[in-house]
């Protein structure tokens, strides 16, 4: 039987041997036991955190860049809100300007005495400018038995109109009269008047009902027919 002598190791091995344990239970004991606040972003390695890393839910909006998170879809349209009270009623607009539809009549019951040359009988007054339609009318009656042609104009401006009316005259059995009618346009650039005159020719005449009317119209066209 052989014997094998084993020899002591020596101090410096010994010195050797436990510098290595420390050394790795040092590593050992960094890795698993690290200072609060101890790890960085110098001391993780580019992707090391991961989606099972982080806890899910932890993440907040403020936790990622502009633009990074995209915005979701509009959701639906809310109810429709209660109308508002009604506003208060506008102030009333000023008046416009009076249509062209006025009318200025006169009349005269008479008798007025047929005159023995071509003179007015009647006038009626025009108070403001305008585009007129007139007429007038009238019924002569001849008081004696004496035959005679009348005449009478209705005259505004420069426009006339005439009618010649021949009455038989009054035997005291047979009435004779005759109705006049004239009728006469004209645009008065200002207040103005129609004059309606008549001529007996020195014969006995009565004229009865006389009646003269005037038309404001908005347009007036007078042309040869």
């Amino acid at each position: 039987m052989r014997w094998i002598l084993r020899r002591r190791p020596s101090a410096a091995t010994v010195i050797a041997a436990i510098a290595l344990v420390v050394a790795l239970g040092g590593t050992s004991y960094a890795a698993t036991v690290l200072p609060r606040n101890s790890v960085g972003t110098a001391q993780l390695k580019n992707n090391a955190v991961t989606s099972i890393k982080v806890a899910n839910g932890s993440l907040l909006k403020a936790d990622f860049k502009t633009g990074q998170v995209p915005a979701g879809p509009a959701g639906p349209a809310g109810p429709a809100g209660p109308a508002g009270p009604a506003g208060p009623a506008g102030a009333a607009g000023a008046a416009g300007p009076t249509g062209p539809s006025d009318a200025y009549a006169g009349f005269k019951n008479g008798p007025v005495a047929a005159p023995g040359t071509l003179s007015t009988i009647a006038t009626l007054n025009i108070p403001q400018a305008g585009n007129y339609v007139i007429f007038a009318k009238l019924w002569m009656f001849d008081n004696v038995n004496t035959s005679v042609l009348t005449d009478c104009t209705l005259v505004a401006g420069s426009d006339t109109d005439e009618s010649r009316t021949m009455l038989e005259g009054n035997s005291g059995v047979v009435v004779a009269g005759a109705v006049v009618a004239l009728n006469v346009t004209h645009n008065f650039a200002a207040a103005g008047a129609v004059a309606l005159n008549c001529n007996g020719f020195g014969v006995n005449i009565s004229i009865n009902n006389i009646k003269i009317t005037a038309i404001r119209v908005g347009n007036l066209t007078n042309t040869g027919l």
